[in-house]
């Protein structure tokens, strides 16, 4: 019979206890596997890892901080000196062209896909500084026109209309999310502003410019309506033993999730970690899949039976896999879940082995 050779991570002495024998002068031993076989930790940082422009603010409904998404970006709008002139006794307005130009949107990361931001700011901010106010009555917006495209040329518009910047020194585009969500390339914006010059006829010095801001503000609380999935990088797996006399495998899963998503946590295992990329030839087998749900501590055992266990005992390295699934309110809506910097999900495996020992064939140590 041959002997069982019971690899963790590290070494470790395990704890054994004699059963009952069984036929053939066979005995049933239990193995407590106290290390851990897997254990991962997702964390907001790793998620959005390849998102180098991430800011932290305070979140206010709460207390907490919440990852935001901020941009911004500029553009000069030329006022050019004039003669104002009347028609009548009615002073004629003077048109000036907002330019072309296109907004600094970032680019959200891969892990967002099939999510939706609930709650964003957009908006453009005036700055008069280098503008002569004095001779103007009005400065209106006719209006600004952000189109949003994206790779799959989609397209969402939004603007802002018959808006007094003299009055309104922030110009605020209402349901910018219909522009983010399409996760544009490019967002353009272009327009036209009129002057209504005070009653001052001749020649007139407007100075150079009205500058016009665009901020972009844009927290982490977010909408899942579709399944969005995380994976991370393979781990390799704490456990070499021989199939051959395995009885039974017991995993038990320890999950503290902080955060405001729940999902399915599916256990992907493979003899070679090139077999978890998307393009290869060779999927990887499923062990096992849990139900997450959100801010919950949960305790699972699970069962393997041979052929699972087969899967496990053939294979090097364990992958993890997050699909993404909202909270929802008591009639089943979905509602928006907020990313905060300290959330986590811990996920610890470990287990007990039955296994059939012929003692005749151990050492004394052993």
């Amino acid at each position: 019979m041959k002997k069982i050779l019971l690899l963790l991570t590290l070494i470790f002495i395990i704890g054994c206890s004699l059963d009952t024998f069984k036929s053939e002068n066979l005995a049933s031993w239990t193995i407590n596997l106290d290390l851990p076989l897997f254990k991962t930790d997702y964390t907001i940082a790793e998620m959005l890892k390849d998102y180098d422009e991430l800011g932290v603010e305070y979140y206010a409904d709460t207390g907490d901080s919440i990852y935001v998404f901020n941009a911004s970006s500029l553009i000069e709008v030329d006022v050019p000196n004039t003669v104002i002139t009347k028609d009548g006794d009615q002073v004629l307005p003077i048109p000036v062209p907002v330019p072309d130009y296109e907004l600094d949107i970032p680019t959200l990361p891969e892990e967002l896909d099939g999510i939706n931001f609930v709650d964003v700011d957009l908006a453009l901010e005036v700055d008069l500084t280098k503008f002569n106010v004095a001779l103007a009555d009005s400065v209106i917006v006719d209006e600004i026109l952000l189109t949003a495209t994206n790779d799959d040329n989609d397209v969402a518009t939004a603007t802002i209309s018959n808006q007094d910047i003299l009055v309104d020194g922030v110009l605020v585009i209402e349901d910018p999310e219909d522009l983010i969500n399409i996760r544009p390339t490019s967002v353009v914006v272009t327009g036209d502003i009129t002057i209504y010059p005070t009653d001052q006829e001749g020649e007139q010095f407007f100075n150079d410019i009205i500058i016009l801001t665009s901020k972009l503000h844009a927290p982490l609380e977010l909408e899942i309506t579709e399944t969005s999935t995380f994976d991370n990088e393979p781990q390799k797996i704490g456990l070499d033993i021989d199939d051959q006399l395995f009885e039974s495998l017991t995993l038990f899963v320890e999950i503290d999730n902080q955060m405001e998503i729940g999902g399915d946590f599916l256990f992907l295992v493979s003899p070679d970690t090139m077999n978890f990329k998307p393009n290869s030839s060779v999927n990887p087998d499923t062990l096992f899949s849990i139900l997450l749900f959100p801010n919950q501590n949960q305790m699972e055992t699970i069962e393997l039976g041979q052929e699972k266990f087969d899967l496990l005992a053939d294979s090097t390295y364990m992958k993890s896999y997050f699909n993404f699934i909202g909270t929802t309110d008591g009639l089943g809506n979905t509602t928006p879940s907020r990313f905060f910097t300290d959330d986590s999900i811990k996920v610890l495996l470990y287990g007990t082995a039955e296994l059939l020992i012929d003692p005749q064939d151990m050492d004394e140590e052993e």
